[in-house]
């Protein structure tokens, strides 16, 4: 049988384990770019657009999102990408 003291070691290291496991798969997955935003006319038109030279955005023409890039276009932007 484990005396008190065992005891007690036995749920510390059993909590730190827990603890451990979650505050390492409980961190979201995800990455950000920070970067200039820009188009050619076509490219915005037809709702492509670049953020430097690491990702390219593309929208439904006309959708809310697509307004909000035409705006945005030619101004440092941060793109987030995180997964759940």
């Amino acid at each position: 049988m484990l005396g008190v003291t065992a005891r007690w070691w036995l749920l510390l290291i059993v909590l730190t384990l827990f603890a451990g496991a979650a505050f390492v798969y409980g961190e979201p997955e995800g990455f950000s770019v920070s970067c200039p935003l820009t188009a050619t006319d076509q490219e915005a038109q037809e709702g492509y657009f670049n953020c430097g030279s690491e990702l390219m955005v593309a929208t439904k023409p006309g959708s809310p999102v697509h307004d909000d890039l035409l705006r945005m276009r030619g101004r440092d932007v941060v793109v987030v990408v995180e997964a759940p």
